[in-house]
């Protein structure tokens, strides 16, 4: 198959599928990501070029949320802690949630809300609980590296891709709306229903 935006869903749903309830659970800190290692499985029956295309498209797929107001998001629904590798644990995370609710965040972040994995999240009175997937990020690596053998190759395959597309010239990207993401009164601004849901839980009386 020819890996486009659409096929690139249509693998992601599959393993979503092959995951089964917990594709669309929280995870505890340190549990595997059901939804990545399906994914792998998923990857690793395609052409080697196309894993290549997966991962190619990941990446495109990921800056959709590469803002502001979804930082925001992240840092409200993971327990105030934000890093950049925190951020595209996060980011990757979005992905394995499914197309639907991926594009929800794309419009709207504060969409998240209604998703029973950060319901559960904002239930769990600070659980080490997380929606990112840092697995989901390597899953094509892997996949490739199943298929050859050869840890190394996914890397060689991927630079002599990229070398056939010329650089990005000037920002493609719009200027962040920067603010305090401690400052609880934007929260409730910019993004109302998150700061309702997990603002009441911290408030609730123990």
């Amino acid at each position: 198959m020819a890996v486009d935006v659409d096929g690139f869903w249509q693998v992601v749903e599959r393993a979503r599928t092959a995951a089964g309830p917990a594709a669309d659970r929280a995870r505890e800190d340190g549990q595997p990501s059901a939804v990545a290692e399906m994914l792998v499985e998923e990857l690793s029956q395609l052409a080697l070029p196309d894993i290549i295309a997966f991962d190619r498209l990941l990446d495109e797929v990921l800056d959709q949320v590469d803002n502001w107001d979804t930082c925001a998001a992240c840092w409200v629904i993971e327990h105030g802690f934000l890093s950049d590798d925190g951020f595209s644990d996060f980011r990757a995370g979005l992905v394995g949630l499914g197309r639907s609710a991926f594009e929800a965040v794309v419009s709207r972040p504060d969409s998240l809300a209604d998703h029973d994995a950060v319901r559960e999240i904002s239930a769990s009175n600070g659980q080490n609980l997380w929606i990112g997937d840092e697995e989901l990020l390597f899953a094509a690596q892997k996949a490739y590296a199943r298929r050859t053998g050869d840890d190394d190759a996914f890397w060689d395959a991927a630079d002599a891709v990229e070398s056939e597309f010329p650089e990005p010239t000037g920002n493609p990207k719009p200027a962040d709306d920067r603010w305090d993401l401690r400052d609880e009164d934007e929260w409730r601004r910019r993004l109302p229903r998150l700061a309702s849901l997990f603002l009441a839980h911290r408030l609730a009386p123990k």
